[in-house]
């Protein structure tokens, strides 16, 4: 069946239109119900239940041959098909619709699929497992390495540790996958570390806003570094299988990608937001307006009212982060600055202080050699008495990685001395962030990072 749309167009022309069922976006249960087959069962492919836990190629569902199977357990004929691929009985109404084939229309679901379903509930859970201790015991060593995790701008500090977190979000379990992997470096052992590797970065890829066969292939390549260091679950006693329908359905996502696009554009944290702003929003205000039209109405809801307000909460955070950022086109990218930072300096501080309070020791030794190797040393230098300027912040400015954000990233560096406490106002510790240094410019890019002094070395910031 055809259904012919007819609409003017801007000249006054009436023209038709054929709308076409092309994606479905919407959560586990709902595409389960749009492809008529049960929750536990992968709605794209008819892979056996058992099977699901490994990197098996299965036959993608047919939807033809869906509708003759529906329609002949409907007339009460019994098909071993129709079980075997896990069917249950509907009116699907995607049964008519011209050009339609429902179970290719199906997209990734980064919330609650990665970062929530395989990250949170099952990754996680499973190192903290495989550490050896007891139930407590693992759970005080993640948290006390998360505890330890030195503060970022561009990080959530995890004081408490993780255990005690009673509401996750998404926007919790995004900042937990940014340090877990050097929380567990250490303390697990390295089949259960590559594995986590394998999944963050399959989960990095798949957040990519523009994809080429090559990133395709290292999307490919991280699901399969998962399956092939998973076994330390088993061996460890953790797991007795890995049949979950979640981790079956990362194997889809590179032919999602390629046929439907990259996955910015058809994010379910999108409609979480339209939820909020649509439904538990006006709800409130409804429920307002019976408070003040009939009294007492919404007394006897009062139970539900913190509940609801700590869902908004969650849910408002269950939203995808939106990058903050100054957009990079190609002239204004190459024409911005590569810093900043105050056009004054704070305060003067001498170099007693430098070497006591922020642990530049050594200060002025340093810093001839540097003007020395600059040739810019000066020839009195030993008689340099006067302070020095000193800033608190200064912010790279990270050009746009086109595949990542189209945005200019800005990352602050901080040398903050500590505050002592002065009556009512707390004491406040220092901050001096790691950075990653260049000492000198290489005669061509380097294939690979090293941190051996030679051209990149840790620092610290002063």
């Amino acid at each position: 069946m055809v259904i012919v749309h007819h609409c003017r167009c801007s000249t006054g022309t009436l023209i038709g239109w054929y709308p076409l069922y092309v994606a479905s976006v919407a959560s586990r249960p709902s595409t389960c119900l749009v492809a008529s087959c049960g929750e536990s069962r992968c709605p794209k492919c008819v892979v056996d239940p058992k099977k699901r836990g490994e990197p098996v190629v299965s036959a993608l569902r047919d939807p033809e041959e869906t509708i003759r199977l529906m329609k002949r357990e409907a007339s009460g004929a019994k098909s071993k098909k129709f079980e075997a691929q896990g069917l249950r009985q509907g009116d699907p109404f995607w049964k008519d619709l011209p050009h339609c084939d429902i179970f290719h229309c199906f997209t990734p679901d980064l919330l609650h699929q990665l970062h929530k379903g395989v990250f949170k509930d099952h990754i996680v859970d499973w190192s903290t497992e495989s550490l050896g201790g007891t139930k407590a015991a693992n759970e005080e060593e993640i948290d006390f390495r998360f505890r330890l995790m030195p503060s970022h701008p561009s990080l959530r500090h995890f004081k408490l540790g993780i255990s005690l977190v009673s509401q996750w979000t998404g926007n919790e379990f995004k900042h937990m996958e940014k340090i877990f992997l050097g929380v567990l470096n250490g303390c697990a052992d390295p089949p259960v570390v590559r594995a986590v590797r394998g999944i963050l970065d399959f989960i990095y890829y798949s957040h990519f806003d523009t994809h080429t066969d090559d990133s395709l292939a290292k999307l490919g390549e991280a699901w399969m570094l998962f399956h092939n260091n998973k076994g330390v679950f088993i061996v460890k006693g953790v797991r007795e299988h890995f049949n979950i329908p979640k981790i079956h359905s990362m194997q889809h996502y590179v032919d999602m990608i390629r046929s439907l696009g990259t996955t910015d554009g058809y994010n379910t944290e999108l409609s979480e937001r339209l939820h909020i702003d649509y439904a538990k929003l006006g709800y409130k205000a409804f429920a307002s307006y019976l408070q003040w039209a009939i009294p007492g109405y919404v007394a006897a809801l009062n139970g539900d009212d913190e509940q609801e307000s700590e869902d908004d909460e969650a849910d408002e955070s269950d939203s995808e982060d939106i990058a903050v950022g100054t957009s990079a086109t190609s002239s204004s990218a190459a024409a911005a600055p590569t810093y900043s930072i105050a056009k004054k300096a704070p305060f003067p501080v001498s170099v007693d202080s430098l070497e006591r309070e922020f642990g530049a020791a050594n200060f002025l030794s340093h810093l001839e050699t540097f003007l020395s190797d600059k040739k810019i040393l000066p020839r009195r230098f030993h008689d340099i008495s006067a302070p020095f300027s000193v800033y608190k912040r200064v912010v790279i400015k990270i050009p746009a990685v086109v595949q990542v954000s189209s945005t200019i990233t800005n990352d602050p560096i901080r040398a903050v001395r500590e505050s002592p406490s002065s009556g009512l106002k707390r004491a406040k510790p220092g901050h001096f962030d790691t950075v990653l240094a260049r000492k000198s410019q290489p005669a061509s890019p380097p294939k690979r990072l090293s941190l051996d002094g030679k051209i990149f070395f840790l620092a610290m910031m002063v």
